[in-house]
């Protein structure tokens, strides 16, 4: 668990630190409905119940020109960063009951279009979608849905010479003029999913510098 999971459970509860002996953690791929299916059985078991979740699983194209796109990019892409998603919404949604939330991690690339990452972009456009549908469908029940769509974010995968000439052409375009760091992004995810958000639901939040203003 890295310190922006931390920070986003400590902003929902105040003690997760004080409480790490309780937390648990389990590696899932999302791309198979029985492993996601396993492991919120597992945590019902364990805790009861199931609150709230972040589905945060995902993965960028490799870059190119869509008609040089294989079928394996597709299906990677698709299966990763929107099945993936479903795949983990049908199996809390179907465990949760009033007050629940749920916070899909999109992308900025979910709300405009981006050369290079058609894949991923149509991907996270569906995950919006679904959380735009999803929040329709499950708010009489009580249960809230929202999706975080982050730009550019400081992670270990954009500290390649590869990623470098991208990242920095995209934080030059940025209006703060700056990447975001994991714990701002975990920072909206845990408002979201706590009680001071209860009113917020179906929104499609881009946490990008300014890039859509």
């Amino acid at each position: 668990m890295n310190e922006a999971t931390l920070k986003a459970l400590e902003y929902l509860g105040g003690t997760a630190i004080g409480e790490y002996q309780r937390l648990s953690t389990t590696v899932v791929d999302v791309t198979k409905a029985s492993q996601v299916e396993a492991w919120v059985a597992s945590i019902l078991k364990q805790h009861g119940k199931l609150d709230g979740a972040a589905n945060v699983a995902g993965m960028s194209d490799s870059g190119g020109l869509l008609a040089e796109k294989s079928d394996y990019d597709f299906d990677f892409s698709v299966n990763l960063n929107l099945r993936g998603v479903f795949n983990c919404m049908r199996a809390e949604l179907n465990s949760m009951c009033d007050g629940a939330s749920i916070v899909n991690v999109s992308s900025a690339a979910g709300i405009r279009g981006m050369v290079g990452f058609s894949l991923y972009s149509a991907a996270k456009h569906g995950v919006n979608g679904l959380t735009k549908c999803a929040a329709k469908e499950y708010g009489p029940m009580g249960i809230r849905i929202n999706a975080v769509c982050p730009g550019i974010t400081h992670t270990p995968a954009l500290d390649t010479p590869v990623a470098k000439p991208v990242v920095r052409s995209q934080v030059e375009a940025t209006p703060l003029g700056r990447w975001a760091e994991p714990e701002e992004v975990a920072s909206v995810i845990g408002f979201l999913l706590s009680d001071e958000a209860t009113h917020m639901s179906g929104a499609i939040i881009p946490i990008d510098g300014g890039s859509f203003c």
